[in-house]
C-alpha cells in the first residue's frame, strides 16, 4: 500500500523572488498594515507604494489585484479582467491568505500557485522602484516595477476608480 501524498506547501512570495533571480531587496521592520504604517513607520513615499488586494471567486479561486496604494479598486473592472462576474468576486478573509503563503499585512503580487489570476493596474507600468508585500507583515520588498511585471506576467488593466 502506498503512503498518502504529503501536502505540498506553497512558496512564500519572497522565496519565489529568490528563486527567480530577479534583483530585489527586503526591508525588515515592525509589522505594518496599510499606507499610513508604511509612510509613518517606514518613511516610504506614497508614490512608491504598491498595494496588493486579495480576492476569492465563487469557485474558490484567487485573484490578486496590484495597484498604487492611493488607488481604489473598481470591482466591476477587476471582475471583467479576472473573467468572472462581479457577483462572484469577494475580498478574501484574512485567514485565507495563508493558502497563498501570505499573512495579513503582507499580501504580495508574487504568487507560487499556477491558477491564481494576477491583475496589475496600468499605473504600475509607469512606476519605477516600488515597495510591495513579501508575504509577511514585518518584511517589505523593494523591486523595480518593470522587473516585477516581467516575473509575474500579470494582466494589465485599468483597475482604479
Amino acid at each position: 500500500m502506498s503512503q498518502p501524498a504529503e501536502p505540498t506547501s506553497v512558496l512564500s512570495p519572497e522565496e519565489v523572488l529568490r528563486r527567480s533571480g530577479v534583483p530585489f531587496t527586503v526591508l525588515d521592520h515592525v509589522p505594518i498594515v496599510g499606507q499610513e504604517d508604511a509612510e509613518t513607520k517606514l518613511g516610504l513615499t506614497t508614490e512608491q507604494l504598491l498595494k496588493t488586494m486579495v480576492f476569492r471567486t465563487a469557485d474558490g479561486g484567487f485573484v490578486l489585484a496590484a495597484l498604487p496604494v492611493t488607488g481604489r479598486v473598481n470591482y466591476g473592472r477587476l471582475a471583467r479582467a479576472a473573467g468572472v462576474s462581479r457577483a462572484k468576486l469577494r475580498q478574501a478573509e484574512p485567514g485565507e491568505l495563508s493558502l497563498l503563503g501570505m499573512e495579513p499585512g503582507g499580501a504580495s503580487p508574487v504568487c507560487d500557485l499556477p491558477d491564481v489570476v494576477i491583475v496589475f493596474d496600468t499605473a504600475v507600468t509607469r512606476m519605477g522602484t516600488v515597495y510591495c508585500g513579501s508575504g509577511r507583515a514585518d518584511r517589505t520588498v523593494r523591486i523595480e516595477a518593470a522587473r516585477l511585471i516581467e516575473l509575474v506576467g500579470p494582466k494589465i488593466e485599468e483597475l482604479s476608480q
